[in-house]
C-alpha cells in the first residue's frame, strides 16, 4: 500500500456516555408521564355505589311492615352522582321505605335509614359529588361510595347530630 492511498476502513466509535444517558433518561420520563396519564392501577370498570342517609321521625310515617317507614316529603327523589367538574355520572330514585333505626343507634334512634343504590357510576375518579332531591352538593370518595350498605348502616351508629346541618334546598 502506498502511503497516499485511503483508507475506507473505519472503526465505529462508541456514542459518548452523556448522550446515552440522556435518552435514558428521556425515554423513562415518557414512560413516567405516559404511566401516570394511564394509572393502570386504578379500576376504572363501572361500580354500584351505595349512599346511606338518614330521615328524622317527625318526618316519616310507617311503612308496611313494622320496622319500617316511609318519607313523609320528598319520597323517592332523585339522588344523582357527578364527577369534581359537573358532569352527570349517574343517578338513581331513592326506596320508598326505610329502616326505623334501634336504641343502638344513639342519637338517630327512632330515625328512618335509607339506602340508596346507584348503578353504574364510572370507577377510577377517587372523589365524587352527590346530590339528593336537587339539595346540598356534597362530596364523596369512591371508597366511601364503595362501602357495602352494612358497613355504611354501621357507621351511623357513632354519628352525632352536631357534626350534620340541615339540608338546603
Amino acid at each position: 500500500m502506498e502511503d497516499n492511498q485511503v483508507s475506507l476502513d473505519k472503526t465505529p466509535q462508541p456514542a459518548p456516555r452523556g448522550k446515552i444517558a440522556i435518552v435514558a433518561g428521556a425515554v423513562t420520563v415518557a414512560v413516567g408521564i405516559g404511566l401516570a396519564l394511564w394509572q393502570p392501577w386504578v379500576d376504572r370498570t363501572p361500580f354500584t355505589a351505595y349512599e346511606v342517609a338518614v330521615q328524622d321521625a317527625e318526618y316519616t310515617t310507617p311503612g308496611s311492615t313494622p320496622g319500617t317507614c316511609v318519607r313523609t316529603s320528598a319520597s323517592e327523589e332523585e339522588r344523582v352522582i357527578f364527577d369534581e367538574d359537573g358532569t352527570r355520572l349517574a343517578s338513581a330514585r331513592d326506596p320508598r321505605e326505610g329502616e326505623v333505626l334501634g336504641p343502638e343507634f344513639g342519637e338517630f334512634a327512632g330515625a328512618c335509614l335509607f339506602v340508596s343504590r346507584i348503578d353504574g357510576v364510572p370507577g377510577g375518579r377517587g372523589t365524587y359529588v352527590t346530590q339528593w332531591a336537587g339539595g346540598t352538593k356534597s362530596t364523596m370518595s369512591e371508597e366511601d361510595l364503595r362501602e357495602s350498605p352494612e358497613d355504611q348502616r354501621e357507621r351511623v351508629k357513632t354519628w352525632k347530630r352536631k357534626n350534620f346541618r340541615p339540608a338546603e334546598d
